[in-house]
């Protein structure tokens, strides 16, 4: 048995799906030129194209999930800007006013600078 090669897929959809078919086409390719190989050699070759397909698939949820993360803060941000620009409008005065004020520009330049 050969070293198994990882490779890397492209993450579009289209792109996916056109090497899905391709492996398909190589697998019945095969099967018209080789019926005496059929068995293990054909079930190797379908088990790394699960493999490398489980690993399109890890690296696609490990970037939905980072991708989460960052939507999460900024929505947690939006919050606390909203709640800075409320105190902001209902300040008694216009020290308050200007605090409130300068606190959301604080968090817009934090919301910034992470982007």
């Amino acid at each position: 048995m050969g070293k198994r090669m990882r490779m890397t897929l492209p993450k579009k959809e289209d792109d996916l799906q056109k090497v899905v078919e391709e492996v398909a086409e190589a697998q019945h390719d095969h099967g018209h030129h080789h019926h005496h190989h059929h068995g293990v050699e054909g079930i190797e070759e379908i088990l790394h194209t699960v493999d490398v397909l489980m690993d399109t698939m890890n690296t696609r949820i490990s970037d939905l999930e980072e991708k989460t993360d960052r939507l999460r803060n900024e929505v947690v941000n939006l919050y606390r800007l909203f709640a800075a620009l409320v105190e902001a409008l209902a300040a008694g005065n216009e020290e308050q006013k200007r605090k409130a004020l300068e606190k959301a520009m604080n968090i817009l330049e934090a919301s910034l600078k992470q982007a």
